[in-house]
C-alpha cells in the first residue's frame, strides 16, 4: 500500500509538501495535502456509509459521526478474525482441534485533514489474541493459521504492534518511521497475502524467508521513491532483534542491523489486466544461529537439537521476489462500476484485490549455511467476484515448499529430523455482507519433520470488520 501511495504522491505539488498550502485563485488557502485523500487505501476503511447489507463495517456510520471524523482526519477501525481448525488425519495429534481469535484495532490521524502539516499520517495498531493454537498438534513447520502467530504464538496476548509516521516529502518520497509489522509492508500479493480473508497457511500467505531477518514488530525506517507510473524503488533499515512482546531491544537499539532494498514494478496487459513484480534484497548482521524465525512455530536449531554444532554466519543475506498477474477481470457494470470520484472507495483489502482471477508466485533464498531451510517457493490462483451477484466472495488454490539446506541436511542428527516440507491449501471465502465473511478451508501437508505423518487440516474462519 505504501508503494501505491508513493505513486499517488507524484500528484502532490512541492509547495503543498513543503508546509504552506498554496493560495487559491480567490486568495484563500487551499486545504493541506492529505495522504488519505490521495490514497484512501492507506487506512483500512474510508467509507462507513450504507445499509447493513451493503456497508463495509458492522456498526457503520453511527449517525454520520464516524464519516465526519474520518473526513476531518481521525479514523478508528477494528476487526476480529476467528478460526476453528481440526487435524482430521496424520499430524502430531490426530483429532486435535483449536479455536483462535485475533482482535486487531487501531487509529489513524491524517495531519493534512487535521490542519497540522501536509502529507502526514500517524498510525497505531494493537493486536489481542484469545483461544489456543494447533501449532504443536499439526507437527509441521509452516503454521496452518497465520493469525495464530500474532502477536505471539502463545495466546492470550495483547501488544501494540505498530506505531509509526508516514510522511510525503517534496521529492515525492514517502518515508515511514517507527515500529512496523513487516508482514504488512513486505511481500505484498493481490491473491495470496491476506490471512483474514485469503489463505490461512503462513507458507501460502507470506514468504517464510522474511522471518529470518525481521520480526512481526520491529523498529524501522522505510523510504519509497516513485520513479514513474510503472516503477517505485524502496529501501529500509530496521532492528532485527526487536520482537513482540518487548518494547525495548535486548542489547540496545541497533546493536544488530537489518537493511533491505527493492522495487515495485507494475504493468498492464491490455487496458485492465494488472501485473506486478517485487524483487527485494535483505541483509542482517545478526548471527544466523540466534535468529528465531517468527514465521515458523519454533527454531529447529534450538527446539529440536540441543546442543548442536551447526553451521552459522556472523551475518546473513537473502533475496525474495513476489509476482502476480491478473488473467481475467469482469467488464464494469452499472451495478459495480470501477472506483472513482463518483463512487466511494472500498476498504483497503477490496481495493487491493479487485474482482477477477489471477496468479501469484513467490520465491525466497538464503545461503545454505544461513538457515536450515534455505529455499522457499509458493504459487497459486486467486479470485474475487467471479460468481454473478457475489462481488465480494474470494476463493483460491495454492501450494508452498520449504527446502532443506544441504549444509544442515548433512548433519547426522539434524539431517535425520528435517526434510523438505510441501503443503497445499484451498479455500472459499463467503461474504455474508462486505463486513461479515465466512471461510471454509482445506489443507494437506507433507511435513518438514520426518517424525510426522502427512497432515490434513479442515477449518473455518469468521471475519468481522467493525
Amino acid at each position: 500500500m505504501l508503494a501505491a501511495a508513493a505513486f499517488a504522491v507524484l500528484a502532490i505539488g512541492a509547495a503543498a509538501a513543503e508546509g504552506e498550502a498554496p493560495a487559491d485563485t480567490d486568495g484563500s488557502q487551499k486545504p493541506l495535502a492529505s495522504l488519505t485523500e490521495l490514497v484512501p487505501s492507506l487506512t483500512p476503511v474510508s467509507d462507513y456509509t450504507g445499509d447493513f447489507w451493503n456497508r463495509y463495517t458492522l456498526i457503520g456510520d453511527i449517525g454520520g459521526r464516524r464519516q465526519q471524523l474520518y473526513d476531518r482526519g481521525f479514523a478508528f477501525d477494528a476487526t476480529f478474525t476467528q478460526v476453528y481448525q481440526g487435524v482430521v488425519s496424520g499430524g502430531a495429534d490426530d483429532g486435535a482441534d483449536a479455536y483462535h481469535g485475533l482482535f486487531e484495532y487501531g487509529i489513524a490521524l491524517d495531519s493534512g485533514k487535521l490542519g497540522l502539516w501536509p502529507g502526514g499520517l500517524v498510525v497505531a495498531n494493537a493486536y489481542s489474541s484469545v483461544g489456543n493454537t494447533l501449532i504443536a498438534d499439526t507437527g509441521n513447520l509452516s503454521p496452518v493459521n497465520f493469525n495464530s502467530l500474532l502477536p505471539t504464538p502463545d495466546p492470550s496476548e495483547t501488544f501494540l504492534m505498530e506505531y509509526y509516521l508516514t510522511q510525503a516529502l517534496p521529492t515525492k518520497t514517502l518515508v515511514t518511521i517507527g515500529r512496523l509489522n513487516a508482514a504488512n509492508f513486505l511481500d505484498r500479493s493481490r491473491f495470496a497475502n491476506d490471512r483474514r480473508s485469503q489463505f490461512l497457511n503462513a507458507g501460502v500467505d507470506n514468504n517464510l524467508i522474511v522471518g529470518s531477518f525481521i520480526s512481526f514488530s520491529s523498529y524501522a525506517v522505510l523510504a519509497v521513491q516513485p520513479v514513474n507510473e510503472h516503477l517505485a524503488v524502496y529501501a529500509a533499515v530496521w532492528d532485527p532483534t526487536a520482537a513482540p512482546t518487548d518494547y525495548g531491544v535486548p542489547g540496545g537499539l541497533l546493536s544488530d542491523v537489518g537493511t533491505g532494498g527493492g522495487a515495485d514494478i507494475r504493468w498492464k496487459l491490455g487496458d485492465r489486466l494488472d501485473g506486478s513484480f517485487n524483487p527485494v534484497f535483505l541483509y542482517s548482521s545478526k548471527d544466523t544461529a540466534e535468529v528465531d524465525n517468527p514465521y515458523l512455530p519454533f527454531g529447529p536449531l534450538v527446539d529440536l537439537v540441543i546442543p548442536i554444532d551447526a553451521p552459522s554466519r556472523s551475518d546473513n543475506w537473502g533475496v525474495i521476489a513476489t509476482f502476480d498477474q491478473y488473467l481475467w477481470k469482469p467488464e464494469p457494470t452499472a451495478k459495480h462500476p470501477p472506483a472513482g470520484p463518483a463512487r466511494p472507495q472500498p476498504p483497503a483489502d477490496f481495493a487491493f484485490q479487485e474482482p477477477g482471477v489471477g496468479l501469484a508466485f513467490r520465491f525466497g533464498y538464503v545461503p545454505e549455511d544461513g538457515s536450515p531451510f534455505n529455499v522457499y517457493v509458493s504459487g497459486g490462483i486467486g479470485a474475487r467476484g467471479v460468481i454473478p451477484c457475489r462481488p465480494y466472495d474470494r476463493m483460491g488454490i495454492g501450494t508452498y515448499a520449504l527446502l532443506v539446506s544441504d549444509d544442515f541436511d548433512q548433519l547426522t542428527l539434524l539431517g535425520s529430523l528435517l526434510e523438505d516440507e510441501v503443503g497445499f491449501e484451498a479455500y472459499y471465502n463467503l461474504a455474508l455482507t462486505p463486513a461479515v465473511q465466512l471461510s471454509f478451508d482445506l489443507q494437506w501437508i507433507d511435513p518438514g519433520l520426518s517424525t510426522t505423518d502427512d497432515t490434513v487440516v479442515l477449518g473455518t474462519r469468521l471475519f468481522l470488520r467493525f
